[in-house]
């Protein structure tokens, strides 16, 4: 659960979401480059992409005015010593709010093909009959996958130690509907689950973005029972990190 507060609390300490007029939410190039850029360029940037044939900066746009985000990443195991235990990939669609410029929402989902252990762990507690008590072979690869709605906030933290103009960070914030394919004991779980994302990107033109992320995971799943069965007995809670190398467009 420290994962998800150290995730959390950028967003916050950083998402100022003001209710803006619409002369402030698409400023001309003139306002946001000369009168006020200590204004607008705090948490935005003038990206440029770059004409070869003439070696110049062309195509001038302003990343206020970015209204959507659409991206996919590749996902391994945030266990440095044991990357290859989860391999997966997720894709995400986020729209900026028309009326809290600086929030995002929108939509996750991901798969990922995993060890049992590396998503959760054998609880003793539960007695000998519960299926977190099992331990379950060591190649044996299982499913988890996951659909949900979030918000999100893009900010420059950076700029306070690193001065850069097409680098910047975020934060997602999803709640899933989450599916655990269990191979050992052919099982199906489902249940409810949080995503929490901290990623670094960097802007290379003016629509396209590629970067790294954290994402941690937690959630709790039951199967359907057997018998008499008590939903203790046939449930797990889940939770793991992984990192990410994500790549998306904004338009």
């Amino acid at each position: 659960m420290s994962y998800i507060f150290l995730l959390l609390f950028p967003l916050s300490a950083f998402a100022d979401f003001y209710d803006l007029p619409e002369e402030e939410l698409n400023p001309d190039s003139e306002e946001v480059l000369i009168r006020k850029p200590e204004k607008y360029l705090r948490h935005e940037s003038m990206i440029y992409d770059l004409d070869t044939d003439l070696g110049i900066k062309d195509q001038r746009r302003y990343t206020g005015e970015d209204r959507n985000r659409l991206s996919i990443s590749g996902h391994v195991s945030g266990n440095y010593e044991q990357f290859g235990d989860l391999f997966g990939g997720d894709i995400a669609y986020l729209r900026r709010s028309t009326r809290y410029h600086q929030l995002w929402w929108g939509a996750q989902f991901f798969q990922h093909r995993t060890y049992f252990d590396a998503i959760t762990q054998n609880p003793a507690n539960r007695g000998t009959n519960s299926d977190g008590s099992f331990r379950r072979p060591g190649d044996v690869r299982n499913t988890v996958m996951a659909a949900g709605l979030g918000v999100g906030h893009r900010f420059k933290l950076l700029l306070d130690f690193f001065p850069t103009e097409d680098v910047y960070e975020n934060i997602d914030v999803f709640v899933n509907g989450v599916q655990l394919n269990e191979s050992f004991i052919d099982r199906e779980y489902r249940g409810y689950g949080l995503t929490a994302n901290y990623g670094i990107h960097k802007r290379t033109s003016t629509s396209f973005f590629w970067g790294g992320k954290m994402s941690y995971n937690f959630a709790s799943v039951t199967r359907r029972p057997i018998a008499n069965e008590p939903k203790r007995a046939r449930s797990l809670t889940l939770g793991w990190l992984s990192f990410a190398l994500e790549l998306g467009i904004f338009f």
